[in-house]
Parts: C-alpha cells; sequence; structure tokens
C-alpha cells in the first residue's frame, strides 16, 4: 500500500502535485527520473509539513493558559515523573510537589505517515475559580480522487506524533474545569493514481 504525501508544493520543472498531494508527470519521462525528482519534491514537501499542521493546534478563543512543560509518555522522560494525573480526570494533571494544575493539549485529530493531517482545536475560558475548555477533535473522512497515470505517494520516512503539551490553569480544584469534547464530521479529498510510486 502507497504512504500518504506530506503537503502541497507547485511549480516544479518536471512535475507538480495536482490540486492536492500527488505529483503527476508526462508520460515520456524515465521512470528513474521521476523517482528522483519525487525525492527530492517530497524531501522538501515532508519538512513542510513537520513545520505546518501541528502548529495550526493552538489554543483559539479567549485568553489561554501558558504551555509550561511537554507531556512525556511513560518510562521516556529525563529524570523523576514532574506531573501526576489528577482524580477527577487523565487529562488534568498535577505538578508535584505543588498544587498547580495542567491540562494535555493534543495537537493532532488525525495523524499519518508523514505528520498531523487533521490539528485539533483547544478553546479556553475562564469561568468563575476555574476553567472552561472546549476540545474539537474532527472525525475524519478520507475521500480518495484516482487519475489515471504515474503519480508519486509519501514522503519516505514516517514522522512521530507530536508530544502533547501541558498548559497551566493555576493553582485550582480540578473539579473547577469543565471539559466539552467536539467531535464534527470533516471529509479530506486525497488524490492518488492508476500507477503510483514510493519514493525511497
Amino acid at each position: 500500500m502507497p504512504l500518504k504525501t506530506c503537503s502541497p508544493t507547485r511549480n516544479r520543472s518536471r512535475g507538480q502535485l495536482a490540486s492536492g498531494r500527488a505529483i503527476f508527470y508526462s508520460g515520456g519521462m524515465p521512470r528513474a527520473d521521476r523517482i528522483l525528482i519525487a525525492a527530492l519534491v517530497l524531501a522538501n514537501a515532508c519538512t513542510h509539513a513537520r513545520s505546518g499542521s501541528g502548529a495550526d493546534a493552538t489554543a483559539q478563543a479567549g485568553e489561554a493558559p501558558p504551555i509550561v512543560d511537554r507531556h512525556w509518555l511513560p518510562d521516556t522522560e529525563p529524570g523523576p515523573p514532574r506531573w501526576r494525573p489528577s482524580e477527577v480526570d487523565p487529562r488534568l494533571v498535577v505538578r508535584e510537589g505543588s498544587d498547580e494544575l495542567g491540562f494535555l493539549e493534543h495537537p493532532c485529530a488525525y495523524h499519518e505517515p508523514c505528520g498531523c493531517l487533521v490539528a485539533a482545536e483547544h478553546r479556553y475560558r475562564r469561568r468563575g475559580d476555574g476553567w472552561a475548555i472546549v476540545v474539537v477533535v474532527p472525525e475524519v473522512e478520507i475521500r480518495r480522487v484516482v487519475k489515471r497515470g504515474t503519480c508519486v505517494e509519501g514522503c519516505g520516512h514516517e514522522q512521530p506524533p507530536e508530544p502533547a503539551s501541558i498548559r497551566s490553569l493555576g493553582a485550582i480544584d480540578p473539579r473547577a474545569v469543565e471539559i466539552d469534547v467536539q467531535r464534527p464530521r470533516k471529509v479530506v479529498k486525497r488524490q492518488t493514481c492508476t500507477d503510483p510510486l514510493v519514493p525511497p
């Protein structure tokens, strides 16, 4: 199965990404040349993908609490754990040795081999002594559009998911935080072809 591509790139000398994420070529180009050009084009496209989609997951709508740390997966944190899950909700964490409460903000709603395809959205609003947090995590449906011909799909190497950030909510009771998760439907169209090539 071919890998999905990273990000749009335009106006290449011998090929281009067709309104989405597949590079289509003219029939006269030798296959070896197509693969070489694809590797060069997609190296730039993957770099763009790594620095793009995840950044779109920034907090919106209201005063966002500051990011004070990153969330480490079990057995990967250097040194002793700095945060522990609260008893109210595992998304709310308490800093060891203090009453500071943090919220785990995951940046991506739909991850694929080239990086984050659809970012999550977080909205913060102060509510009395606590916070109201809306987390928008779209349910993504991929619709493929197949074109006749040769194209290149993929990055050649898989990108790991971005780690979650920890936003400081202050020294408050976890029960003063209301978290509302919304899952709207989102359709993403992806172009492919009848003769796909996978970059090295």
